[in-house]
């Protein structure tokens, strides 16, 4: 899976030379996809957690979590035709009218998960 995330270069280099790298470095290779100072850390996850929790619907995050993960064995027209029905399957849930509803009424949602 690290090639697919820092790419074949970095991967190699990583896994040969088993070579320690700082935050900045892991950041520039896409290893991490943000950086905080140390003693923010666990102020930053709680407020990421809070913000997923309070504005991602859970069907919503979990069908998106499934659909990255199987896309890793799908050809293009496999993820394609998922994506679609899931789309699709998402019109009829009342977390998706829930969602219109907030951004219609200005509002913080309040995703039940259905």
């Amino acid at each position: 899976m690290l090639p697919r995330l820092v790419g074949l270069p970095h991967a190699l280099d990583l896994m040969l030379s088993a070579r320690k790298i700082d935050a900045g470095e892991a950041l520039r290779m896409g290893l991490v996809n943000r950086v905080v100072p140390s003693a923010e850390l666990a102020s930053a996850v709680r407020a990421y957690a809070a913000e997923l929790a309070s504005f991602v619907s859970p069907r919503s995050m979990a069908v998106m979590k499934r659909q990255l993960w199987d896309a890793q064995f799908q050809t293009l027209a496999e993820a394609t035709t998922v994506a679609d029905a899931e789309m699709t399957k998402s019109f009829a849930t009342a977390d998706f009218k829930e969602g219109v509803a907030h951004f219609v009424e200005k509002r913080a949602p309040r995703f039940t998960g259905r």
